[in-house]
């Protein structure tokens, strides 16, 4: 691998597989063909469409491939996004022991989007084994800290080095051993987990900015704005926004923000929102050249009854 060129792995389903390919568009949008990204299908159905679209710069890999008895056991007792959070760390190990000359690499939730270049990720890497991103939750929220954690683990990068793989065996037995949509006094899916490893672990660098990992759960009342064609939240450049909760009801209508609140302001609709629901009609656009029935990598499980932020093309 070309050592000029940083690298990406996310893990999608069916039902996100529109999210993901709005994740590498934006990654192709702002770093050119420097970059590389692996996406792991939960799916065959996702899989098979993703060799058939054969997007640059990226290798599909189905879960197949880094499953054991282990991770086959776990997936038995867990919904499927549970089983995702599960193995993120094992699809992070398998990458980095498959390539050798990989310096580092960055893992992105699906409903992750890049707005610019994250370097400043890849050069906390050069001298930390591990890199962790933070909620920032906002005063309104600020309770959901000691339920969800310190740390969001849609956006966790690794060292290729032995005390990140260390680490991240360490994270990968936890996740097999219990990783559920729950919260308990010092566990919640695969996040509270991070926080052990920033305490133990002191080349841990942590992205503290709001757009390092911005949410709708840290951006209320933040000044958005755009200067010199690049997005910032207050005083920070935008690098990462978390569409979480952003459902795909049809080809052309969507529900932006499952919750009331916060509300979705002006700016941040037009700066960050409209932006990513045309790269969701990129997307569709693109997939509908290989599969005209788009049912099937729609959003599911939302409720068309508390539509708060519906959006109509």
């Amino acid at each position: 691998m070309d050592k000029q060129v940083n690298y990406f792995c996310t893990i999608t389903t069916n039902s996100y597989l529109l999210k993901a390919l709005a994740l590498y568009e934006s990654i192709y949008m702002n770093m050119g063909k420097s970059f590389h990204i692996w996406i792991c299908t939960i799916d065959k159905i996702s899989y098979d469409l993703l060799i058939k679209i054969n997007l640059p710069n990226a290798s599909i890999i189905y879960v197949g491939e880094i499953e054991n008895k282990r991770l086959l056991e776990a997936k038995n007792n867990r919904y499927v996004n549970e089983y995702c959070w599960t193995i993120k760390a094992s699809l992070v190990k398998h990458i980095l022991k498959q390539h050798n000359d990989i310096d580092s690499i960055l893992y992105l939730d699906s409903d992750t989007f890049m707005f610019s270049n994250p370097r400043v990720f890849f050069e906390g890497l050069k001298k930390n084994d591990v890199l962790l991103t933070c909620h920032n939750f906002g005063d309104g929220v600020y309770f959901l800290t000691r339920q969800k954690g310190l740390f969001n683990a849609g956006i966790v990068g690794f060292k290729n080095s032995r005390n990140a793989l260390r680490i991240l065996n360490w994270w990968e037995n936890r996740c097999i051993e219990w990783c559920y949509n729950d919260v308990q006094p010092n566990r919640f899916g695969d996040q509270k987990y991070l926080e052990t490893i920033n305490n133990k672990h002191p080349k841990t660098a942590v992205i503290k900015s709001v757009g390092g990992n911005a949410a709708m759960w840290n951006i209320e009342h933040s000044d958005i704005k755009n200067l010199d064609n690049k997005v910032y939240i207050n005083d920070d450049i935008l690098m990462f926004f978390h569409f979480c909760s952003f459902y795909i009801i049809s080809e052309n209508e969507f529900d932006l923000w499952k919750c009331v609140s916060p509300k979705i302001e002006t700016d941040a609709m037009q700066l960050i929102f409209i932006p990513y629901v045309q790269a969701i009609k990129n997307a569709i656009n693109l997939i509908k050249k290989y599969e005209p029935e788009l049912s099937i990598f729609l959003s599911d499980k939302y409720n068309s009854d508390t539509l708060y932020n519906y959006l109509k093309l």
